[in-house]
């Protein structure tokens, strides 16, 4: 280059044809120059901090050039080339020279640049050298072609001469509610968010994201943030880089959000017709708390197992009584996980099957028809939604038609045949098996299904149905559905008083070390086994864990200690919105798992040599990691990998020439700008010059020297000591440089991409196979730590009928009290009545004796040991509660109507083989009528359904007549207690916690009063009222009996 006044030297490639930039004139001194704007003004963005959270699919990344000789120019593989245009990659005789002069350059020892290191080369903090090739990593989608060639051509696509002008007629100026116009950026704001109604927006601009109009509303509402009026719009603004974080505070308040990006870069606005305009911004990102998958290093999961579970019912009323049934289709999916769960049932006015299908699964999103749903079932999902134990809001979104089932079909099959060749996809996928089972599914659960598929594809997730390796059914044989009511009344998940997870069963046996076993573990608690050769085995693997020294079980449980959501892990490779960082945190996890058991790949024949059959496979499954492994990190640099370097990642770089050339053209254009400022030193006169760059290269002078400036360097920006210029030849090679920069991470960003599918399409299943067998190794772990405690023992599975607790305990209270508890024993089965009539008086332990037996009986069928002296039970198919009393006014439940509604399930779905328990039946109304109810549903379960029964009342008159009615079949038992007479009249009662044969004649209610501190003088009132009733009975009691003498 020459000082001044010298023509364009030949650029990199002619894809980039930089026009000349016009000698800026008529300028005083005083006025700096901004060098980024062109003759129309356009102002460049501040440069955006890089953000760390998920990159979910692009929904349209970048928009159409507005150029209109664009597609005239566009480069294609398929077509003949102009003489003016080439394809990357191939240079002119120019291009050559400009190489042949940098490779000379940097063969002499004074050369600037450091010389890179060779690609298969790794030093010694780069991890173990990988010695073979790896297979090539197939070229990115049509989307990322389509954008590369925008890239180039906008590059080298000369700008329209200045002979043509456009015309164009006069606009008409459109004000907005403050009285102003309303902004080029307000207009793209009213324009996109009539394309997105119900959807809050977060608008990239510059630096931040804003929210606008009824969105910063929200903002403000949810976010608890500053809106205020600019222009015609209440704005809300946050930090770019705290966009993630505000993101799942939004969607944890039940919103849908979306990102509505700039589109286009600097580098190509610059060269575009529109350098003018506000950047183009659309809709590249769309989220619900269902479809979010959050990053590995996140703090605050929107699911506390960080596996959020989307939910779709469609619904057709059926003729029953009064005409209110219901037959429900419904379809469940866990994105993260790509768990599918259907079911297809009957529900009646009360949506009690409803109920606790939407306990169990807990969904983070519902998908309902708009119109055709009952009153009945849209009730329901309200009440859930508002009074979810979840922390978090669930979001309803709706469909607004309903498809046919023959649309439905179609939609299905077509989705499953085209991704038949997806090597992510399960084996049961591909070979047509999930096809086959989803064609017998019931025609509203195959409406559910097409709903869900098309929802998921919004959001680039619908991959996740070809995950699956079979579709569950929510109520199978193998396992025991747990009713809503029994969820609640057992405290399993939750405790009744907080609504928070410590002080429940999940509590007491979830020891696990990892997300992924933490979630399994709350699946086998949720549905118990009823299979007596699966519980065995699971048995079985705890107990030999517990009795085996194997070094194997010492190192599982070490390698369980720190490893990541592996789970979430593989979604978000498989969506492709994992981070590098993320990569290199879940390749070592891998990398350690397969490494920990590697003497047993050694010796296939000796293997894990365990008795359980469930630890061998998991132990002898683990290694086969290794391979997948090795050909992945055959072909990155692991520690390039942990820094984020996506440019430098590679280690075969013959798969990858278009970043290679990149990143050369770009040390040619440095080498080219110290070759300038050497004329530049010689020009001025000034043997230490050099160029300052804090945004930009540019030759800095003192001003009090008065060097002799050429006329056509343009001044950047000046200080009283210093003044800071750029000649033209400088300026446009750094125009270049910038649209190197532009290509290179295009380029490398499309690799890591195309990356990521790979590693999806080839080695999905071997991973997610590993995950499930770590997961269940986990919750085996689990289980045999809360074996170890004191106290607990191994029940034994018979074949009859039999319920026998010694000596049992409570397991929550036990875990949450530092006071001893007191054990009871009882006998149902065997030789033993079936029904035990429970009475005693209040605050005596009642409820908590009859729960405990439950919960003992629920944790053997989960495989864990329990807390007593010895259990022996055939196993039970379900266990139905009725316990508590509570409204449901939201729902025009009465307290008596919630108590009829649950008892009469318990008699509908009870078995010879059920565990039922309730509580003081009939007290929400009249004595007579509530006696009546107790009297009749006592027998009924008695005569006919003949369940194992534990019956909680304080009538004690029923009690004595159905023992002596039902000899054989009904034991009264009561909770054991000592009185004694204070001098004042009044009686001190000690509660023994005992349960004892017999019958307790009192339920000792005003000492429960005066336990509560009621006052003296209404406790002596009521007292004396108690026995002026007592007597009355009495006596009517007598005369009765001497009628019937």
């Amino acid at each position: 280059m020459s000082g001044t006044g010298t023509p364009l030297q030949p650029t990199i490639s002619d894809y980039f044809q930089p026009t000349s930039i016009p000698r800026k004139t008529g300028k005083r001194m005083s006025s700096p120059i901004d060098l980024t704007i062109e003759d129309g003004g356009f102002e460049l963005p501040s440069k955006r901090p890089r953000l760390t959270g998920p990159e979910p699919l692009p929904l349209n990344c970048v928009g159409a050039s507005s150029s209109s000789s664009v597609n005239d120019w566009r480069y294609s593989p398929d077509k003949p080339q102009s003489p003016h245009k080439r394809p990357s990659g191939s240079r002119t005789k120019s291009d050559e020279k400009r190489l042949a002069a940098f490779k000379r350059s940097l063969l002499q020892d004074n050369n600037r640049f450091i010389k890179k290191d060779h690609p298969g080369e790794v030093g010694p903090d780069q991890g173990t050298s990988v010695v073979n090739e790896a297979k090539h990593v197939a070229d990115g989608a049509g989307q990322d072609s389509d954008t590369f060639k925008q890239l180039t051509d906008m590059f080298s696509n000369p700008r329209k001469p200045k002979g043509i002008v456009k015309t164009s007629a006069k606009k008409v100026t459109e004000l907005g509610p403050s009285g102003e116009p309303y902004t080029p950026l307000e207009k793209q704001i009213l324009q996109v968010k009539k394309e997105n109604i119900g959807t809050v927006l977060m608008v990239e601009v510059g630096y931040k994201y804003k929210f606008f109009d009824t969105d910063a509303e929200v903002a403000a509402k949810e976010l608890g943030m500053v809106a205020f009026m600019d222009r015609n719009f209440l704005v809300a603004s946050i930090p770019a880089h705290r966009r993630d974080i505000h993101l799942k505070k939004l969607l944890s308040a039940g919103y849908r959000v979306g990102f509505v990006e700039q589109i286009e870069t600097a580098a190509l606005k610059k060269v575009g017709d529109n350098r003018n305009a506000p950047f183009d911004r659309k809709l590249t990102k769309l989220y619900t708390a269902a479809t979010y998958i959050d990053g590995l290093d996140s703090v605050d999961d929107l699911d506390e197992r960080g596996a959020s579970v989307f939910m779709c019912l469609i619904e057709e009323e059926t003729k029953g009584d009064n005409g209110v049934g219901v037959t429900t289709g419904m379809i469940t999916i866990c994105p993260s996980t790509g768990d599918v769960v259907w079911d297809d049932f009957n529900d009646t006015i009360m949506r009690l099957e409803l109920e606790t299908r939407l306990v169990h699964v807990q969904p983070a999103e519902i998908l309902i028809p708009k119109d055709n749903l009952s009153p009945a079932t849209r009730k329901m999902i309200s009440h859930f939604t508002r009074s979810s134990a979840s922390s978090y809001r669930t979001h309803v979104e709706t469909i607004s038609t309903v498809m046919p089932y023959s649309d439905a079909l179609a939609r299905v099959s077509k989705f499953y045949n085209s991704r038949k060749n997806n090597s992510a996809a399960s084996e049961n996928f591909k070979q047509g098996k999930l096809m086959a089972e989803a064609i017998d599914f019931p025609k509203r659960v195959m409406i559910a299904l097409a709903h869900v598929i098309n929802h998921l594809s919004a959001f680039g997730i619908a991959d996740a149905f070809a995950e699956s390796k079979f579709f569950t059914k929510f109520a199978t044989r193998a396992h025991m559905l747990l009713a809503a009511n029994t969820i609640i009344n057992l405290e399993i998940f939750r405790n009744e008083d907080e609504q928070t997870e410590q002080g429940s069963l999940i509590w007491v046996l979830d020891r696990t070390k990892t997300k992924f076993g933490s979630r399994l573990l709350r699946s086998w608690v949720a549905r118990p086994l009823v299979d007596k050769h699966l519980l065995k085995e699971r048995v079985d693997a705890v107990e030999e864990i517990l009795e085996s020294s194997s070094e194997k079980l010492l190192t599982l449980r070490g390698l369980l200690k720190g490893l990541p959501d592996l789970t979430r892990g593989l979604s978000r490779i498989q969506y492709g919105q994992c981070t590098l960082k993320e990569l290199a945190i879940i390749l070592k996890a891998f990398t350690k798992v397969a490494d920990a058991f590697s003497d047993v790949e050694d010796n296939p024949g000796i293997g894990a040599q365990f008795k359980s059959g469930i630890l061998n496979q998991i132990i002898n499954s683990l290694p086969e990691l290794k391979k997948p492994l090795e050909n992945i990190l055959r072909d990155i640099n692991l520690s390039k990998l942990e820094q984020g370097d996506k440019t430098s990642l590679w280690n075969d770089w013959d798969k990858h020439p278009e970043i290679e050339d990149a990143k050369m053209s770009l040390q040619v254009i440095d080498m080219e700008l110290d070759t300038e400022l050497k004329s530049v030193r010689k020009q001025l006169r000034m043997p230490s010059l050099g160029w300052t760059t804090v945004a930009i290269d540019e030759a800095k002078v003192k001003r009090k020297e008065n060097r002799p400036i050429p006329d056509n360097w343009v001044l950047h920006s000046k200080t009283k000591v210093f003044a800071r210029y750029q000649p033209p030849e400088v300026q446009l090679k750094l125009q270049e440089r910038a649209q190197q920069h532009e290509i290179l991470e295009f380029e490398a960003s499309r690799a890591y991409r195309n990356f990521l599918a790979e590693i999806s399409d080839k080695y999905y299943a071997v991973f997610r196979d590993a995950v499930a067998k770590l997961a269940t190794a986990d919750c085996l772990l689990s289980l045999a730590q809360v074996a170890l405690q004191e106290g607990y023992t191994r029940p034994e599975f018979t074949d009859d009928d039999r319920l026998e607790v010694l000596d049992g305990r409570h397991p929550i209270i036990e875990a949450h009290s530092n006071d001893p508890y007191i054990s009871n024993s009882v006998k149902m089965g065997g030789g033993e009545t079936f029904t035990k009539i429970i009475t005693g008086p209040n605050m005596g332990g009642k409820s908590s004796c009859v729960r405990m037996i439950a919960l003992i009986a629920l944790m053997a069928q989960v495989g864990s040991y329990v807390p007593a002296a010895s259990v022996k039970m055939g196993l039970l198919d379900s266990i139905l509660t009725r316990m508590g009393a509570s409204d449901d006014l939201a729902r025009g439940r009465s307290t008596f109507m919630v108590e009829m509604s649950e008892t009469s399930e318990i008699l509908q779905t009870a078995t010879s083989r059920s565990l039922v328990i309730l509580d003081e039946l009939g007290r929400g109304t009249s004595t007579f009528d509530g006696m009546a109810i107790a009297d009749a549903t006592l027998q009924h379960l008695v005569e006919r359904i003949k369940s194992k029964t534990l019956f909680i009342t304080h009538y004690p008159l029923l009690a004595t007549k159905l023992q002596l009615k039902f000899p054989t079949y009904i034991q009264n038992l009561h909770m054991g207690y000592d009185c004694e007479f204070r001098i004042d009249g009044g009686r001190r009662i000690t509660f023994l916690y005992r349960l004892m044969p017999g019958l307790a004649t009192e339920s000792f209610g005003i000492e429960c009063a005066r336990m509560a501190k009621i006052p003296e003088k209404i406790i002596f009132v009521a007292a004396g009222s108690a026995v002026h009733m007592q007597e009355i009975i009495q006596k009517r009691v007598s005369r009765n009996r001497q009628v019937k003498l």
